[in-house]
């Protein structure tokens, strides 16, 4: 059995729209035995719209840059939360760092976080929270800042990553985020590999920074649309999901 992991904005779910031809690729590749998960910076509510929207139903969801793994039902089979003490650490130091806001998921919903003039550039989520009531929040798994500089985000996350060291945060577009230290989306795989019993071959594509590691490890793919850096990690570089899944 072959198991296929895919990132999934901007390398199936590309310009807001997923291709009659990547969803019959993926069809197709299940149809015939093998496994299909998505690896995600998003949270689950996020995702299951999309997949209700276009009848998707894979085999498992690596979710929030693999701090959450859930079945093909929704069944939690993984969970690596971020320390209270350093989330709030974390989102004190964002908070300083202007008007954006911060996103906050936990294991059960999300919320966001305010800025100090009481905005936020994160997408409606299940409700907003001034700074003053952060230390309500249990079980975090990601913490989300975004801005439309890409290069602010990376410079944002290596800035984190040198200073808070239980922590990852990863550049992935427009959005830094922040995990436990270690998890990752490779991570992720090798450990939905072991708990499936392993497969006769992984194939994994994705186009960011976040999927970095999981294209390295893997020998995975990516799109001509990504950047060079992604571009030149993996082993292949093909126009989209149905291309790569079509491959042998």
């Amino acid at each position: 059995m072959k198991c296929a992991v895919s990132d999934f904005d901007r390398t199936l779910y590309v310009d807001s729209s997923i291709s009659a031809e990547n969803l019959k690729a993926v069809s197709e590749w299940q149809a015939a035995g093998n496994r299909f998960v998505f690896a995600t910076g998003r949270n689950e509510s996020s995702l299951r719209v999309l997949l209700e929207k276009y009848s998707l139903k894979p085999d498992a969801l690596i979710l929030n840059n693999g701090a959450l793994i859930l079945d093909e039902a929704g069944k939690e089979l993984f969970c690596r939360t971020i320390d209270d003490q350093t989330a709030r650490e974390v989102l004190l130091f964002l908070h300083g760092l202007g008007d954006e806001g911060s996103g906050v998921s936990m294991r059960r919903g999300k919320v966001n976080v305010l800025s100090g003039s009481g905005s936020t550039t994160q997408k409606p989520s299940d409700g907003q929270i001034s700074i003053d009531q952060i230390h309500c929040l249990k079980e975090i798994v990601q913490i989300h800042r975004r801005r439309k500089d890409r290069t602010w985000i990376k410079e944002l996350c290596s800035q984190l990553n040198d200073r808070f060291p239980f922590i990852s945060a990863y550049p992935n577009v427009w959005n830094g985020d922040i995990v436990a230290k270690g998890v990752d989306k490779s991570a992720a795989v090798d450990w939905i590999s072991r708990y499936w019993g392993g497969f006769d071959e992984i194939r994994v594509i994705g186009d960011s920074a976040n999927d970095m590691n999981m294209i390295k490890d893997y020998g995975g793919a990516t799109l001509h649309s990504a950047d060079p850096d992604i571009q030149a990690a993996a082993a292949i570089v093909v126009e989209d999901v149905a291309e790569y899944l079509s491959m042998h």
